[in-house]
């Protein structure tokens, strides 16, 4: 019986190990770099209100 690790799915992948780090580039934070504008979906809340009263109208339309 053949050990799990022998058994490759592609044969032409090589493992290889990363050795050499980049600390001279410090990434900004992701709060930094949102492309989100002020006031940007602040509707959605109001969508999802009108789409749950729709939803609740329908099903008291069906059980009645």
């Amino acid at each position: 019986m053949t050990e799990p690790h022998e058994t490759q799915l592609n044969p032409s992948l090589k493992r290889s190990k990363e050795t050499d780090y980049d600390t001279g580039s410090v990434t900004p934070t992701p709060f930094d770099s949102a492309s989100a504008k002020e006031g940007e979906g602040e509707g959605w809340p109001w969508i999802w209100v009108v789409i749950l009263a729709i939803c609740v109208a329908v099903t008291v339309y069906l059980i009645v």
